[in-house]
């Protein structure tokens, strides 16, 4: 090894220590930030806290098919077409696609009526807080 080589090899460890040691004191001079440091209590008390939450779900469906409205509409349907049409062949295709006419609508507003249909419920949620 020639002397070049090791004059610069052992001006870098001493640089190195220099280095080091100019870090060390000034993490020592340097002040303690209340951020960094966690304060644990050491009595640290848990309680209990609970809210009231109101939760809105939709009711559940009985009759999925909706058969209830689509017969109470045919049946009004066909009466109203029934009286539209009056006697005879008319009456009877008034009657018909009144009824038809009817059960759509029956069915629609049954439909319509179950998607609206909700039930309000409260709940208490409780969770731990430490002190």
């Amino acid at each position: 090894m020639n002397a070049a080589r090791l004059t610069s090899v052992v001006l870098g460890g001493m640089s190195l220590m220099v280095f080091a040691a100019r870090n060390e004191s000034q993490a020592q001079a340097a002040p303690v930030r209340t951020a960094d440091v966690t304060h644990a209590s050491a009595t640290t008390t848990p309680h209990e806290v609970c809210t009231e939450q109101t939760i809105t779900t939709q009711k559940p469906v009985k009759d999925k098919n909706r058969v209830l409205g689509t017969v109470a509409g045919a049946v009004v349907g066909g009466v109203v077409g029934n009286e539209v049409g009056g006697k005879g062949t008319k009456g009877d295709v008034a009657t018909v696609a009144g009824a038809a006419a009817g059960g759509y609508a029956g069915n629609r507003v049954q439909k319509s009526t179950q998607k609206s249909g909700t039930e309000t419920t409260t709940r208490t949620v409780c969770h731990t807080v430490y002190d």
